[in-house]
């Protein structure tokens, strides 16, 4: 027997800038996205806001993610996306991030499960597929996250 496998294709690149959080405790930050776009061959959008993530803290250091993002297509087609994820968070990671440092995906596990809503019929696929997240870099207040569509 053969060994399973996922497929996905690359749907798209997210960019964003954020600011320093808000500290709400040890365990809950809060980073208000002020600028982040979504760009690929089928689809160019911006955020508007409200748009935001919800940091939870573990005991261990890890993130969990509570993004929600409201977007704007080229057209004006309205794009709600929220997604869940994880960063796996050490004390070596920990201090780059803290130094301004921009950290290269691949040095960190750096996922996210965004889903999509709208109501236009042009971005209606967005509507009924599952995506994946891995981030590309982030520090220095810019993310960027690549996004493949689980087939």
């Amino acid at each position: 027997m053969s060994e399973p496998k996922l497929e996905t294709r690359w749907l798209m690149a997210l960019h964003g800038s954020i600011p320093q959080p808000v500290v709400i405790s040890p365990s809950l930050m809060i980073f208000n996205v002020l600028d982040a776009k979504i760009e690929s061959p089928r689809i160019k959008a911006k955020v508007l806001a409200p748009s935001g993530d919800w940091v939870q803290v573990q005991e261990n250091g890890n993130w969990k993610l509570d993004v929600r993002l409201l977007m704007e297509a080229d057209d004006g087609a309205p794009i709600y996306t929220h997604y869940s994820g994880v960063l796996r968070m050490d004390p070596g990671l920990g201090a780059r991030l803290t130094s301004g440092e921009e950290v290269s995906g691949d040095d960190m596990y750096f996922r996210s499960a965004p889903y999509f809503q709208t109501p236009s019929q042009k971005y209606g696929w967005l509507n009924s597929i599952l995506a994946i997240g891995k981030m590309r870099s982030f520090g220095g207040g810019n993310v960027v996250y690549d996004i493949f569509e689980v087939l």
